[in-house]
């Protein structure tokens, strides 16, 4: 536990010095080839038939796996346009405090979307015996779409903050938005949840068609990372 710990902590330092040290471009290539890779490996899960058995992924219902497909094809089409499409720099704005403020409120509402969307994804025992099926998926769903629509907005306020520059450093509030974003892992929260709501050894209750739109919040993050990107001040 501690060695995972301990790379897992190592993986995030790496990531975030990257974008510091202007390794922007390359950096946001990895983490969206990252979600195309576990969206096409997702897909190819359900792809293959129902096998509770299995010992790597046991897949307990049979579901449409074109879903994550398209997530990962769209996720691919960001990697190379992120290489291919010359665009110009972005024009920033003096730095201030409202970049700041805006930076808070993207941290505050990507974890206040994460904690309160578990409030309906991991109901306790007791209401898991009462429940009946249709309940349980109802408040799974409810807890994905909020997860999701604060993901969303939480990346806009990223992106926001991510426009303040100085004329000195005109990517100073890029480099270190993208960095810390990258340094506490909230690109892999959507593939987090969607194999927390994929992936149930112990009680064998899942979700993979709500895993699907739960991992669809992979896009407006990449979106994020692709347009913060394209927006510093190196030419491509």
């Amino acid at each position: 536990m501690v060695v995972r710990v301990l790379i897992a902590g190592f993986a995030s330092f790496v990531a975030g010095l990257s974008y510091l040290t202007g390794l922007a471009q390359l950096m946001t290539g990895l983490l969206l080839g990252f979600g195309a890779f576990c969206s096409f490996f997702f897909g190819i899960l359900f792809f293959l038939p129902i096998d509770a058995e299995r010992l790597f992924f046991p897949v307990y219902d049979k579901v449409p796996a074109w879903p994550y497909f398209l997530i990962g094809l769209i996720l691919t089409g960001m990697t190379l346009a992120l290489f291919l499409v010359k665009v110009k720099p972005a024009e920033g704005e003096q730095v201030s405090s409202v970049h700041f403020k805006y930076l808070l409120g993207g941290i505050g509402g990507y974890l206040t979307s994460l904690f309160l969307s578990s409030v309906y994804w991991f109901p306790s025992d007791a209401k898991k015996l009462t429940a009946d099926a249709s309940s349980l998926t109802m408040e799974v769903l409810i807890g994905t779409g909020l997860f999701l629509l604060g993901v969303s907005i939480s990346c806009y306020l990223f992106y926001r903050a991510s426009k303040g520059s100085s004329d000195r450093h005109p990517d100073l509030m890029r480099r270190f938005v993208l960095g810390l974003f990258a340094f506490f892992q909230f690109d892999k929260l959507p593939v987090l949840v969607a194999y927390l709501l994929i992936y149930s050894p112990e009680t064998q209750i899942s979700f993979p068609n709500i895993a699907a739109l739960a991992l669809a919040s992979y896009i407006p993050v990449g979106i994020f990372l692709l347009k913060t990107t394209w927006d510093t001040t190196k030419e491509r």
